[in-house]
């Protein structure tokens, strides 16, 4: 098995979580969701947090356009 590769995304604010996603509004504009399992470390986010940088799989990130 391969380990997963990361990618940082730099979100201005979580506009919304769910049980499984979270929804950010980036720094560009876009309002994109994706699915904490992909996400490293995704508890230590939260709903309303400002000017972070997740780190995302690269492999979604890719398959979804964002690369």
């Amino acid at each position: 098995m391969r380990e997963t590769t990361y990618v940082d995304l730099d979100v201005g604010t979580i506009l919304k979580e769910t049980d499984l996603a979270f929804l950010f509004l980036t720094d560009d504009g876009d309002e994109i969701w994706v699915p904490k399992s992909v996400i490293e470390h995704a508890d230590d986010y939260d709903e309303g947090d400002e000017n972070k940088t997740i780190s995302i799989a690269e492999w979604w990130m890719e398959k979804e356009g964002h690369l």
